[in-house]
This record gives C-alpha cells, sequence and structure tokens, in this order.
C-alpha cells in the first residue's frame, strides 16, 4: 500500500485551484475579466463578456450567451436576440528590449534564490477574447416579437442548460 505524503497531498490540492484562479470568472467586470451591459434601445443592449489569455474563445461565448438571458430575464422578458456580433481578438505582443526590459525578480521562496533574467530573443504574444452580442428582448405579443419569432432564443432554457458549467 502506497501512503502519499502530506506535501505530495496539498500539492495535488492546490496546484489545479492556482490554474483555475487564472482562468476569467463569471461576475461583473473587473481586472481579470468579466461583463458588462449599457442599453443602446428600446428594450436593446450592448452586452459584453470580456475574458482574459486564460479563457478561450467557447467559454467566452458561453459566458455571455449566460449573461444575456439573465439580463432578458432581469429586464422582465422572456426571450432575446442577437441582433449583431461584434465579438474580437485583441492580440498583444510584448518583446522585451534594452529600453523596455522585463523586470529582474528575486525570490528566496523556499531556501532557493530565483533570478529572473529577460530574454531579448523572445517575444511573448497573449490573445485575449471579448464577446459582444447586441440583443433585443421580447415577450410575447411585444411588438416586433413574430418579425424576430424563429431567432429568438428562450432565456430560461440558457440559463438552465448552462447553470453548472458557468458557476
Amino acid at each position: 500500500m502506497k501512503i502519499i505524503s502530506l506535501k505530495s497531498t496539498i500539492l495535488l490540492l492546490v496546484l489545479p485551484s492556482l490554474f483555475i484562479g487564472c482562468t476569467t470568472t463569471y461576475g461583473p467586470r473587473n481586472s481579470m475579466g468579466g461583463y458588462e451591459e449599457k442599453e443602446v434601445g428600446k428594450n436593446m443592449l450592448r452586452v459584453s463578456f470580456y475574458g482574459n489569455q486564460h479563457t478561450t474563445k467557447e467559454k467566452v461565448t458561453q459566458l455571455l450567451l449566460y449573461r444575456c438571458a439573465e439580463v432578458t430575464q432581469e429586464y422582465g422578458f422572456d426571450t432575446f436576440v442577437v441582433l449583431q456580433d461584434e465579438s474580437y481578438e485583441d492580440k498583444k505582443v510584448f518583446k522585451p528590449t534594452g529600453t523596455n526590459p522585463v523586470k529582474t525578480v528575486e525570490s528566496l521562496s523556499v531556501g532557493v534564490r530565483t533570478v529572473v533574467v529577460p530574454d531579448f530573443n523572445r517575444t511573448t504574444e497573449t490573445t485575449n477574447m471579448t464577446g459582444v452580442y447586441i440583443i433585443s428582448m421580447f415577450n410575447e405579443g411585444n411588438s416586433g416579437y413574430d418579425i424576430y419569432k424563429k431567432s429568438h432564443i428562450d432565456a430560461a432554457q440558457v440559463l438552465n442548460d448552462l447553470k453548472f458549467s458557468i458557476k
């Protein structure tokens, strides 16, 4: 029988949470990403979800769709239609130079001295995905409801289908 040490057990429990902590969490926009919305017309919103370099395009789209469903219900509507997709990727490239070097950091963690030196031959590229939908919200019988009838997305169904993968 193999016995796992306390140190190994702690490492197994803590390591995954370090990586999970880097991805965008579902909530209002902050430095790690999140959602925001703005009214752009009668019963129309511009809903945005900002991911970070650790959040896939698919996950940002899923989080954006979930937020659209939430705000639809918050505004007292049952369905919404995506009128326009303004989603985009923001790519940033950083190349250290003599005038713009990466800072050298010294650490004495775990009794080992670590020095990080810039590599002037290596560039760093990050891609942040931002999902943006312009939506119009409806209840059955509202003016305009029948025009978009085939394109309606049921807010309650979206919230139900995605609830376990979002929060």
